[in-house]
């Protein structure tokens, strides 16, 4: 009898541990694409729980989620994603959940340059009106230093508006990560000072915020947008840009199909390069690294 009793208790206690623990879980932070996915992580620390939507080998633009990817969206307590589109099969999504979604360039829609998106030969290649709205403004907020240092910023103040207890962390870490990146552009703007008019020629124009905010030029890219493959008379375009700028690399994306890339590397005789901007290598721990990253493998290029 006694022994009954004891193990009545010990399954007691064990199911109300068991339940203690189910409570005490961490918040979950939903990250649309890796990047911000490194964002959160250090922002909020150990008192959460981050995941990443797509994952960091595929291209947000053109991947589409299945049933499995979708069963964070429920238990979400905050979801960080892009938006301008860069996330435009997720969206019906991000609407569902609009209570706890946030998009970067909401948040940085006051700061955001606008830039003229410079397409291969856009004068005698015309874009297609059903991909206009899409290129009304790059989406590639990440790639700016500057740029992450004003949204980190801004998320410090929304996630301590959505968790005050844990605003001290935010505050902190947010201090740390803007002290990092304003070190990177340091660094950066040193290192730029070496090449006289560096200019590259990109797979597509992930970097141009990137580009724009240390005076590199872009002399052109082989997507004129993501997933879609250059026309024979667009390769040749790009070629006499090579020939005439004397083009030493092209740089290619593990989320994009090298095929054109590979091309025009025996064609021209180029380094082929690659420039990561989503990180799925892995490397990166933090937002500051995957930009130096990319950064350092530019310069190979020059």
């Amino acid at each position: 009898m006694k022994y009954l009793k004891w193990s009545v208790l010990i399954t007691l206690l064990f199911a109300f541990s068991c339940q203690n623990q189910e409570e005490k879980q961490n918040p979950l932070l939903l990250a649309s694409i890796h990047p911000y996915e490194l964002i959160l992580k250090q922002l909020a620390g150990n008192e959460f729980e981050v995941k990443c939507i797509i994952p960091p080998n595929a291209s947000p633009h053109t991947w589409s989620p299945g049933p499995a990817d979708l069963k964070n969206f429920s238990s979400a307590s905050f979801i960080l994603a892009n938006g301008l589109g860069l996330e435009a099969n997720l969206e019906k999504n991000f609407a569902e959940r609009k209570d706890v979604y946030v998009a970067a360039a909401s948040l940085l829609k006051d700061i955001i340059p606008l830039p003229e998106r410079k397409l291969l030969a856009e004068e005698e290649v015309p874009e297609p009106v059903e991909h206009q709205h899409q290129h009304a403004q790059n989406p590639h907020l990440w790639t700016s230093p500057s740029l992450m240092i004003r949204l980190i910023g801004f998320l410090e103040k929304e996630l301590s508006t959505r968790f005050p207890n844990s605003s001290f962390v935010f505050k902190h870490n947010a201090q740390q990560m803007q002290q990092e990146l304003q070190n990177l552009i340091d660094k950066i703007k040193t290192e730029r000072t070496q090449y006289k008019n560096p200019a590259i020629i990109t797979y597509h124009n992930a970097f141009h915020y990137f580009l724009q905010e240390f005076d590199i030029e872009e002399l052109g890219f082989v997507q004129e947008s993501p997933g879609k493959e250059p026309t024979p008379k667009e390769l040749a375009l790009l070629g006499n840009i090579i020939k005439e700028h004397n083009v030493q690399a092209i740089f290619l994306e593990p989320q994009m199909d090298r095929k054109a890339g590979e091309t025009l590397s025996k064609e021209f005789n180029l380094k082929l390069l690659t420039l990561d901007p989503l990180g799925s290598d892995g490397k990166a721990q933090t937002i500051a690294e995957l930009i130096d990253n990319n950064w350092q493998k530019m310069k190979a290029g020059f």
